[in-house]
């Protein structure tokens, strides 16, 4: 199977289209109110993107009701959830249709699994780098060993993000051998603003891996 793509952090129409041009697997949303990269839920679900690319929504330690309203509102098709804790769950048939994934850095999914366990079964789990001030387009790479060492031994499929760019993703595919990848601040001229030839560079040189 090919590796799987996703370009986070969509802040207007423009990008959106010219991003979805180059046909990614999927565009992200950042749907959490103190990120640069906010976007309401109805302004993203009023962006149409082609079948076949999924609209993954962002989320931090969201309600269950904030889930839900953006779910419609946004037209997800997957929920990424950061900074949830290890007995964080919700109704599945509540959220049918829609994969659920959980983001965090590799050592506290090796922490989780190694001292508690992770109680709701997760359909992802994207590895990125960790900043206490904010979530996601940080510019800053993970320790790709420990993704490494993560992806060998967890089911569950990985996508690795944190500080990737058109320079180092084929050497990131290659020391980690990700389900998939995910940019926001590599291809961007600043926060929320996406370079479209540092996405298409960045794209081309995940096929090419």
């Amino acid at each position: 199977m090919s590796l799987f793509v996703k370009i986070c952090g969509i802040c207007s129409r423009s990008d959106l289209e010219q991003i979805s041009a180059l046909k990614p697997n999927a565009l992200g949303f950042v749907l959490w109110g103190k990120s640069k990269r906010y976007m309401a839920p109805e302004t993203v679900g009023q962006w149409e993107t082609p079948p076949g690319i999924r609209r993954v929504g962002v989320f931090v330690d969201p309600s269950e009701a904030e889930l839900r309203h953006a779910a419609v509102a946004a037209r997800l098709d997957v929920l990424q959830l950061h900074r949830v804790s290890n007995a964080w769950k919700i109704d599945r048939a509540e959220f049918q249709g829609l994969e659920i994934w959980r983001a965090l850095s590799p050592e506290e999914l090796q922490g989780s699994f190694k001292h508690q366990g992770l109680g709701f079964q997760f359909d992802r789990f994207l590895l990125d780098s960790y900043d206490p001030q904010t979530v996601g387009g940080t510019g800053q790479t993970c320790n790709w060993n420990q993704a490494r060492q993560i992806v060998q031994t967890v089911e569950t499929p990985i996508l690795l993000a944190g500080g990737l760019n058109s320079d180092n993703v084929a050497e990131a595919i290659r020391q980690v051998q990700p389900w998939g990848v995910d940019v926001s601040s590599g291809v961007e001229v600043e926060p929320g603003v996406k370079d479209i030839a540092k996405v298409k560079a960045f794209i081309s040189a995940c096929r090419a891996s």
